[in-house]
Formats: C-alpha cells, structure tokens, sequence
C-alpha cells in the first residue's frame, strides 16, 4: 500500500482462515479499505464491521463440510448491513482452492472450474461494487 498512495481504497480477501485474518486488518484498518471478499470464511467475534463503510461479499459452498452455513451466517451482526451472501450451489471448502480433497470436507456437487468461475464473478462484482461508490 506505500508503494502506490495514488490508490485510495483497497479490497482485501481470503479463503478460510485467510478471510478471517482479512477480516481483522478491514477491522484494523477501516481507512484504506473498502472491500471484503470472504470466501468460505467469516470474521472472528472480536472483528466487528458492522458500522465500518466497508463493501463486503459473503460466498460459501452449500456443501462446505469446514465453514458451514450456520458458522457463516451467524457472524450477520458483525458484518454491515449491506452484506452480499453468494451461495455456491454443490460447492465445498477445497474447491475455492486448488489443493485437493481436505479432511472433515463434504464432496462437491459441481466442478472445480464451476465453482472457481462463480468465485470470481461474486468477487468481480463485488470490486465493481466498490469502484462505484467511489473507491
């Protein structure tokens, strides 16, 4: 980020465990960012986004065996009210990836391409999102 000050908000984001450590910096740093793409992911109690100005996708696998639906949508509250929820029908935890089967993870309904491809789309649309509000 000090390398380009000419940009002015920044979008950061992460699968799993990735997402909820970039939930923490959007938490700690609501100054320069203003997008978060969660993929099968969710904030930690203690990362409350609720009243930040901050643009934030939700997208999760119906057949995630890691982060489940009830895990995901229970950080609601700590998220801003605009949240954008991204269900991917058939998909699971290892496919937002590309690392092969995971312990504890349901099989997938959907190809990896599938799914990948609407991973991408959720998060174009939610950094399109961003640039719209002036980001």
């Amino acid at each position: 980020m000090e390398e380009f000050p000419e940009i002015s908000f920044w979008a950061v984001g992460g699968h799993s465990l990735g997402g909820a450590m970039a939930a923490n910096f959007a938490d700690s740093h609501p100054e320069v960012l203003r997008g978060l793409a969660l993929w099968a992911s969710y904030p930690a109690q203690s990362d409350d986004l609720s009243d930040q100005d901050l643009i934030v996708t939700s997208i999760y696998g119906t057949k995630d065996g890691l982060a489940s639906l009830d895990e995901i949508r229970a950080s609601e509250l700590l998220m801003p009210s605009d949240v954008r929820w991204v269900a991917i029908e058939g998909g699971n935890h290892g496919q937002f990836g590309w690392y092969g089967p995971q312990s504890g993870d349901n099989p997938t309904a959907i190809s990896r391409e599938a799914q990948q491809a609407q991973v991408v789309q959720a998060t174009l649309e939610m950094l399109n999102a961003m640039s719209d509000r002036g980001g």
